[in-house]
């Protein structure tokens, strides 16, 4: 197990305002979908003049503000993004020894987000400080297998779905039989 500060930079969204003529994505909350995937409606709102603050591919936003406190990658886009900050940007010193998939996988793990939501803070918004974050440990195993547990997670939420997909026929089916037969 090693604190996260040790493998990551990590820094806090920037505020924005909306202007005329953006040039950059301003990534919130609402931009994911519930996979995690950006969703192809976000649009430009803000203009990035400071270069530091652009999120590259392969960042990993957390939701540290709220009740939601999911993990996600930032995609490979051509658009200039930053985060909000709703958002600690977690940025991997070594991509390679590390993969950001096995980092958001374990920080999105049920166990994971319990313990940063029991130590949260606040009064009406709960919200997870960057030491908070920083000293949280995770496991870093070997690069192979990192992969295979990305490999797992992924075939369980394709699991999850065809359950959902099956579910959701056989109620289709059973409402058709049940009004034909009316």
């Amino acid at each position: 197990m090693i604190k996260l500060h040790s493998i990551a930079v990590i820094q806090t969204g920037v505020f924005a305002k909306v202007v005329p003529n953006p040039n950059a994505l301003y990534l919130q909350q609402s931009d994911f979908d519930g996979n995690g995937e950006l969703r192809n409606t976000t649009q430009p709102t803000i203009i990035v003049a400071n270069q530091k603050h652009l999120l590259t591919a392969g960042d990993l936003l957390l939701a540290s503000k709220g009740n939601n406190n999911m993990c996600v990658i930032v995609p490979g886009i051509e658009q200039k993004c930053v985060a909000s900050p709703s958002f600690l940007v977690i940025r991997l010193h070594d991509k390679s020894a590390i993969l950001p998939e096995f980092v958001a996988w374990y920080l999105n793990l049920p166990t994971t987000q319990n313990t940063l939501a029991v130590q949260a803070r606040g009064t009406s918004i709960m919200s997870i400080s960057k030491a908070t974050l920083g000293d949280l440990e995770i496991p870093v195993p070997s690069v192979e297998r990192q992969r295979r547990y990305i490999e797992l997670s992924k075939l369980q939420k394709r699991e999850q779905q065809l359950y959902a997909a099956i579910a959701e026929r056989r109620k289709q089916i059973l409402e058709y039989k049940m009004i034909k037969n009316i």
